[in-house]
């Protein structure tokens, strides 16, 4: 029987943190800084979770769901059985909020974006080849008005209003089943986004590539343009933001 390989670790030391019951967002601070700074590279494994946990100073649930947080992000791989591996510094690095919210009453939003990201991506690809005409000029109707909207409110529901018509145009009746029992997790989400984005250029611009290619009939791009606009959504979840901002529609250039 051949014995498994050990999969190669930093050997970087990090000393405890001070014990106490830091909150899930001061663990995930935590464990970025532990990975950007202990020479972790693609395909390392990390520390178990105890040992995350002696080593920062936090209990084992926070470090649990800080890992969770990096998974959905796509920044974290865990291995069931194997451990926790980095999949890509990218997501730790692009666009980081300096600081981040991950308190257990918000943790459900990140739970509603790692279902989002097996859903809305390939619902983008079947809709750029299953999309009727009606279909394609509701998807530009709704993607004109999110860019023309007044307020964030507007904004928000018209936001809400384009997901649901890709969906709708990717011609699978149990897809949109499932995204309609999802709208109210869907609509707390964008109220969530609204307070660490108050700034909506990129999300003008992330629309606009998705629907440009849903209107080409280019899936592969619709795909990767869906998903790539989840991943900026993700990061929106976990900005620390005390209170709504105001909408500011700054039209791309």
């Amino acid at each position: 029987m051949m014995r498994k390989k050990r999969a190669i670790r930093s050997d970087q030391t990090m000393t405890s943190h001070g014990r106490g019951t830091p909150s899930p967002s001061n663990a995930l601070s935590l464990l970025r800084s532990f990975i950007e700074s202990g020479n972790y590279g693609p395909g390392m494994v990390l520390p178990t979770e105890r040992e995350l946990a002696e080593r920062l100073g936090v209990g084992r649930p926070a470090i649990r769901e800080s890992i969770k947080a990096l998974t959905i992000l796509d920044v974290l791989e865990s291995r069931r059985g194997d451990g926790t591996y980095l999949k890509d510094l990218d997501g730790l690095q692009k666009g980081w909020p300096t600081k981040v919210d991950l308190s257990t009453k918000d943790f459900s939003m990140l739970d509603l974006l790692e279902v989002r990201k097996m859903i809305e991506p390939r619902a983008a690809k079947l809709a750029a080849s299953r999309a009727t005409e009606a279909h394609l000029r509701r998807i530009e109707l709704e993607c004109i008005k999110v860019r023309e909207a007044a307020n964030w409110e507007t904004a928000a529901e018209h936001d809400l209003l384009l997901h649901t018509a890709i969906i709708e145009a990717a011609g699978n009746p149990i897809l949109r089943e499932l995204n309609s029992a999802l709208t109210r997790l869907l609509r707390r989400s964008r109220e969530i986004s609204a307070a660490g984005a108050p700034d909506c250029t990129q999300m003008l611009d992330s629309h606009s590539r998705i629907v440009d290619a849903i209107l080409k009939g280019d899936g592969d791009e619709a795909e990767k343009a869906m998903l790539e606009h989840l991943h900026r959504i993700g990061l929106d979840l976990i900005r620390y933001q005390p209170a709504l901002k105001p909408y500011q529609n700054r039209r791309p250039k």
